[in-house]
C-alpha cells in the first residue's frame, strides 16, 4: 500500500486567489438590485465596529493585565518561531484560505446564475 502525499498548500497563491475571488464577489454584489441598502448597512456596521475597536483599544492600553498578556503573547510567538512551527501554521492558514476561496467561488457562481422565476 503506497502512502498518498498530502496536497501542497501555498499561502501566497491562496491569498492571491482569495483577493481575486473577493474582487469578483464584490463586483457581483455591486450589480445586485439590493446592493445600495446592503452597502449602507455595511458602512454603518463598519463605522460602529471601528468606534468599538477604538474604544476597546484605548481602554486596553491602560489595563495592566493587557500589558502583561502582551508580554506573554510575545514570548509565545518567539517560542513558536524558535520551535519551527511557522511552516505548520503557514500550511494550516493556506489550507483554511483555500477552503474559504472555494466557498466564495461557489457563492459567486450561484449569484451569477440567471434567476429562475
Amino acid at each position: 500500500m503506497s502512502e498518498e502525499k498530502p496536497p501542497e498548500f501555498d499561502l501566497t497563491q491562496e491569498l492571491q486567489q482569495l483577493g481575486e475571488r473577493l474582487k469578483t464577489l464584490l463586483r457581483v454584489a455591486r450589480d445586485h438590485p439590493q446592493t445600495q441598502d446592503f452597502e449602507r448597512q455595511v458602512k454603518q456596521a463598519m463605522r460602529d465596529l471601528g468606534d468599538h475597536v477604538d474604544r476597546a483599544m484605548a481602554s486596553a492600553k491602560q489595563d495592566e493585565r493587557v500589558k502583561s498578556a502582551e508580554e506573554h503573547i510575545k514570548q509565545a510567538a518567539q517560542s513558536i518561531k524558535d520551535g519551527g512551527a511557522k511552516e505548520d501554521i503557514e500550511r494550516g492558514l493556506a489550507k483554511g484560505v483555500r477552503a474559504l476561496n472555494e466557498q466564495i467561488q461557489r457563492v459567486i457562481e450561484d449569484a451569477q446564475k440567471p434567476s429562475q422565476k
